[in-house]
């Protein structure tokens, strides 16, 4: 038979393996309707497993360990410094595509502003055309909470 504890502990995992479901049900939703639904039902989980954690951490059956702020600092950093190398690899990969797009022609029933996919070993994102333009992929946090 389990203890209180033990029915806590397996209640905390059982939350978050729902919310994980639902967020996988929100983000794939086929209608906004349906994606708003799932996600104040996944809001609603979230609640739940906060309720299960913080009564945990009263009874001193869950310490987590606090952050530390230099550890966090420097992973932000290190993130920071690793999108901007993307960033800009992903420019000089676009001016140099640009360049040799330039000077040779289309193939036959080529179609601008369509995502066309290289069969290259080790390419899986779409070639896409120059007169798109690049776009942004990452948004940093809006309130980093540091």
């Amino acid at each position: 038979m389990l203890d209180e504890r033990e029915r806590l502990q397996d209640s905390l995992v059982t939350q978050k393996y729902i919310a994980h479901g639902y967020n996988s049900a929100a983000t794939e939703a086929a209608n906004p309707q349906l994606m708003d639904t799932f996600i104040n039902i996944l809001r609603d989980e979230h609640q739940i497993q906060m309720d299960i954690f913080n009564e945990m951490r009263m009874r001193g059956w869950y310490q987590p360990k606090e952050a530390n702020t230099n550890d966090i600092r420097q992973s932000l950093s290190k993130w920071s410094q690793e999108l901007q190398r993307f960033q800009n690899k992903t420019r000089q990969a676009g001016a140099q595509q640009a360049g040799l797009q330039q000077t040779s022609a289309q193939p036959p029933g080529y179609q601008t502003g369509i995502p066309h996919y290289g069969f290259q070993t080790g390419v899986g994102m779409p070639q896409q055309p120059n007169d798109i333009q690049q776009q942004n992929l990452y948004r940093s946090p809006q309130n980093p909470m540091i």
